[in-house]
């Protein structure tokens, strides 16, 4: 499949980062804020590092500890590779040959695919959120995003994706936040978040469906003790009619 790699060159930024890249997959979704580094383990070298969030994980002890997760990342080591390569490429063509500030270089021209995908979701709920459930986005091509949110608005139910915090803030001074990746076409964000929020629901409603069987077989086999311990047989005595 088609893919675009756009890479901006970094002069002012923190002293190992050197430029950050995007990926589009053809005209439909695009990976933001792919950072090229110095390897601190060998002098010259660059290397690719995808954006990542903060969560937790019990550790030794029961222990909560603090780890990063990939926000989105190649699922295969062969895309891994050729996309690293290719965003490496990318930036060496701008910092050697390029007399500007940003280059981009298309791959594969002639597919011109919308990308394929499949997700996967997690109902869940916060007593401090409109949260719903969290979403998981697989590409066929080779990528998995994750951190999908899927949220409850005043009268129906919405999908954001994973997002961070700028510098800069609103007119009500409150921080700014933008997608670290997202749909780029209005056909294929309404085809990516129908997928999402249909899947929600059929989840929803295979948990109500389990939920209700489960109480009617409860109720069965509460019925079931009632009557055999309501049906205890008692012995006539001598002479009564039976």
């Amino acid at each position: 499949m088609k893919y675009t790699i756009k890479v901006n060159e970094i002069t002012d930024g923190a002293e190992n980062l050197k430029a950050l890249a995007s990926v589009t997959f053809g005209d439909s979704f695009k990976f933001n804020n792919i950072a090229i580094v110095n390897d601190p383990r060998e002098a010259g070298k660059l290397f690719v590092s995808m954006p990542s969030y903060k969560t937790s994980e019990k550790g030794e002890g029961g222990n909560h500890v603090d780890v990063y997760q990939n926000t989105f990342n190649p699922t295969s080591k062969e895309f891994h590779d050729e996309l690293y390569q290719n965003i490496l490429d990318t930036y060496h063509e701008l910092h050697d040959f390029q007399a500007k500030k940003s280059y981009t270089a298309v791959f594969h021209k002639e597919d011109t695919r919308m990308p394929e995908f499949s997700v996967n979701v997690t109902p869940y709920e916060s007593e401090t959120s409109n949260i719903k459930g969290l979403a998981t986005i697989r590409f066929s091509e080779g990528m998995v995003v994750n951190k999908v949110g899927i949220y409850q608005g005043n009268d129906k139910l919405f999908v954001s994706m994973p997002s961070y915090k700028t510098k800069r803030t609103d007119e009500q001074g409150k921080p700014v936040y933008e997608d670290v990746c997202h749909p780029v076409s209005a056909k294929f964000r309404e085809k990516l978040y129908g997928a999402i929020l249909n899947a929600y629901e059929e989840k929803q409603r295979a948990t109500e469906k389990t939920s209700i069987l489960g109480k009617l077989n409860e109720n069965k086999d509460a019925i079931s003790n009632n009557d055999t311990k309501g049906k205890e047989y008692t012995q006539p005595e001598h002479g009564e009619a039976r």
